[in-house]
């Protein structure tokens, strides 16, 4: 009689274990986006330096500026034809933008801060002043008090005076146009001046 040997199963080895438990591990960490591959770059933006270095901001221009803009566009005007009323409106514009330096022109420059201040008298005066006063008390600094360096001070003392005179002139029964183109390209001479000193 032949024996026959019972051999008992082999129970898995630990390796074996690992390997079961492991192998769904694998494909959950897959599933979750845990893989070994990285995920696709995505596309930068562009900086946004590149842009604004392309496209510079504007800064609105200085109110010396928009004087001398004023300025130039009041003298192509007044031609011999023009309508004075429609000019005097432009004339005044002027007057009031040299008025509105006179802060930050003080500022730069405080010695010629009085001297300044009675020239804006001028703004409510010239309809009252004929054109010899105006020339004597403004133009002339008879009506402004004495100042030091008054060179300095009468640039911008100008940006109100000859506009007011442009407004006199214009007010007369008979317009001196050449007058007038005179006292706005001396107005001129003068913005550009005032546009340095106030950059």
């Amino acid at each position: 009689m032949k024996t026959v040997m019972h051999i008992p199963p082999r129970s898995p080895s630990p390796a074996r274990h690992l390997g079961v438990i492991a192998l769904p591990l694998v494909l959950v960490l897959s599933a979750c986006g845990g893989g070994t591959e990285p995920p696709a770059a995505t596309a930068a933006p562009e900086p946004q330096a590149a842009t604004a270095a392309q496209a510079p901001v504007q800064q609105p221009p200085g109110p010396a500026a928009e004087f001398i803009e004023g300025a130039r566009s009041l003298l192509g005007k007044l031609q011999d034809d023009a309508d004075p009323a429609a000019l005097s409106e432009s004339a005044d514009r002027l007057m009031r933008l040299g008025a509105d330096m006179v802060p930050a022109y003080v500022e730069r420059h405080p010695h010629c801060a009085d001297y300044l201040q009675a020239t804006l008298a001028i703004m409510e005066l010239w309809p009252q002043l004929d054109l010899a006063t105006i020339e004597h008390d403004f133009h002339e600094d008879g009506a402004l008090p004495a100042t030091d360096n008054v060179a300095v001070c009468y640039h911008l003392k100008d940006l109100i005076v000859h506009p007011a005179t442009v407004l006199a002139l214009l007010a007369q029964p008979e317009v001196d146009f050449a007058a007038a183109r005179r006292e706005i390209e001396e107005t001129l001479a003068h913005a550009s001046v005032v546009e340095a000193a106030l950059r």
